[in-house]
């Protein structure tokens, strides 16, 4: 998906993300925190994070980059975006909240300035693919003189073949909206367009149709500002794979991988199909194409390295010393693990929250996996899991504790490959549980009283609704949940009553100070289990 444009010509005049910003949001695969932990599983030694230097090519108006630089206040963050428009909305949130490790410049990529010094890591999310070649060459162009010698660099772009038929919807749409001057009357004229192809299109009539059907209804209930930007733009052109990763070769760049690891696997393949893709494809590029070919892939977010970094890509479970990991996770109860249908089942079970079951054979694991399941949404080192397991074993069955750590390293590398643990450098700092006096960062808080979407410690976007918004404005730490239902009983709110058996619909109530005080903690729960909570300290001024 397109966020912004860097480029500004005569031709292009006025600037169309000025005219319709693009919602500017975090996006967590671009994080240091997952960069480092993958450079380091590749055998690099990545910048800590602590006083790392970051670069943003086309940040907008900052939703990715403040909030990176808010939780790292050491660091040193530069975005820069040819919208002047988007740029003072992320100037105006920095001084709000003053931040004093962040600038956002208003400059055209093409114009960047050759003295601004090396990155540990380069972000360039949405962009390469929605600008024209000489600008793609630019951006390959400060990656390779910007970036420092163990340095990171995230590119996302469109990709074949997935993008075929989602191009073919972008000219339809296109064509149609050729005939109209006013951005809002494309914008509405293509929804018509597509309102009318979905009607018109049976969704399961044959593999074209059920394709383009699946392709409309994202689009139906999309922003203005995607229809806009990713399919009424001038530019946007996808490439396979093998064409990006050329391009950056010839800038003396290399593949590192792919910022979602576990897409590099193709363990949901069969045995025969991997036997065969490994004889077709004897080398990670061609590997990454041909998966590319078996899913239909549109959308990469590649990282890249200089030419000459040695890489590992014999990936050894040690490798995943020092790194965090957390996963959603639900101990079984025993009495749920009993024999099925005359079949036993394994005795240790966790249920993930992406619907998938995890069997694991040994306390260690058992013990480790428990903890991670109390622990959620906030994360623990695999070398204290290690620990918190191997203290837990009876005296008499333990094992070596380095065996114990390295049985960790293991289970953990397959877990994540499989996308059902993340690995990170450094904590997230989220708190799993409502505390005695709950409290968000100053950037949540700032986002709520502006806005129903705000960015959580695992930088992704969470929304909220207008009850959980003037909670999270008050939870600076200096409110216990008795404070906060005093509060918000002075707003005068009222609670929906459940609807009747017969089928009449709730009627708003004033709730007593115990209902409403239930209802506070109910929601605190759940802003805490999506990685908004944060520790207590000092009351926010």
């Amino acid at each position: 998906m397109p966020t912004k444009n860097t480029v500004v010509t005569e031709n292009s005049l006025p600037y169309s993300y000025d005219q319709l910003p693009y919602a500017s949001y975090p996006y967590a695969n671009s994080h240091p925190r997952n960069l480092a932990a993958l450079a380091q599983l590749f055998g690099m030694t990545p910048a800590g994070l602590d006083r790392c230097r970051v670069l943003e090519i086309g940040c907008a108006a900052g939703g990715n980059l403040i909030p990176m630089a808010e939780r790292l206040p050491d660091a040193t963050f530069v975005g820069l975006d040819a919208s002047a428009r988007q740029i003072s909305e992320g100037q105006k949130v920095i001084g709000d909240l003053s931040l004093g490790n962040i600038t956002l410049a208003h400059q055209d990529i093409m114009e960047f300035d050759a003295g601004a010094g090396k990155f540990d890591y380069i972000i360039c999310h949405g962009v390469y693919s929605w600008v024209p070649p000489q600008v793609q060459n630019k951006i390959m162009d400060v990656c390779r003189d910007h970036l420092a010698d163990n340095g990171i660099a995230y590119i996302s772009y469109n990709t074949y073949p997935g993008w075929y038929l989602r191009r073919g919807v972008r000219e339809m749409m296109s064509y149609h909206a050729s005939g109209f001057k006013d951005t809002q009357h494309k914008i509405d004229q293509s929804r018509a367009l597509v309102d009318f192809l979905a009607s018109a299109v049976k969704p399961h009539a044959d593999a074209y149709e059920k394709l383009l059907h699946e392709e409309l209804s994202i689009l139906r209930s999309s922003e203005d500002s995607y229809i806009f930007h990713e399919h009424l733009e001038d530019h946007n052109e996808p490439v396979f794979f093998h064409e990006f990763v050329s391009r950056a070769e010839s800038r003396d760049l290399r593949f590192l991988c792919e910022a979602q690891f576990g897409s590099m696997m193709a363990n949901d393949y069969s045995e025969e199909t991997r036997k065969t893709l490994a004889m077709i494809a004897p080398d990670m590029i061609q590997m990454e194409q041909y998966l590319d070919f078996l899913r239909n892939r549109k959308f990469r977010q590649t990282l890249l390295c200089h030419r000459d970094v040695k890489l590992d890509r014999n990936i050894k479970p040690e490798r995943l010393r020092n790194l965090y990991v957390n996963a959603p996770l639900i101990r079984r109860l025993e009495s749920e693990s009993d024999d099925v249908g005359g079949t036993e089942r394994p005795e240790y079970i966790f249920d993930h929250a992406s619907g998938q079951t995890l069997t694991v054979a040994n306390p260690i694991q058992k013990f480790a996996l428990e903890h991670l399941a109390e622990l959620w949404p906030s994360d623990e080192s695999i070398e204290r899991l290690a620990d918190i397991a191997f203290d837990q074993i009876p005296v008499e069955a333990r094992p070596e504790r380095e065996g114990c750590r390295q049985e960790l390293y293991e289970t953990f590398l397959e877990l994540f490959s499989a996308n059902l643990v993340s690995l990170n450098v450094g904590p997230s700092g989220c708190v799993p549980g409502i505390g005695s006096a709950p409290r968000t960062s100053p950037l949540v808080r700032y986002q709520a009283e502006r806005g129903s979407a705000v960015t959580n410690q695992r930088h992704e976007t969470v929304r909220l609704d207008e009850f959980e918004r003037e909670i999270v404005q008050r939870l600076d730490g200096s409110q216990t949940i008795d404070g906060l239902t005093a509060q918000l009983l002075e707003l005068s709110v009222t609670l929906e009553t459940e609807s009747t058996d017969e089928g009449e619909s709730g009627q708003a109530k004033t709730p007593s100070h115990d209902e409403l005080r239930s209802v506070i903690e109910n929601r605190l729960t759940r802003l805490a289990n999506t990685g908004l909570l944060v520790p207590d300290r000092q009351v926010d001024g």
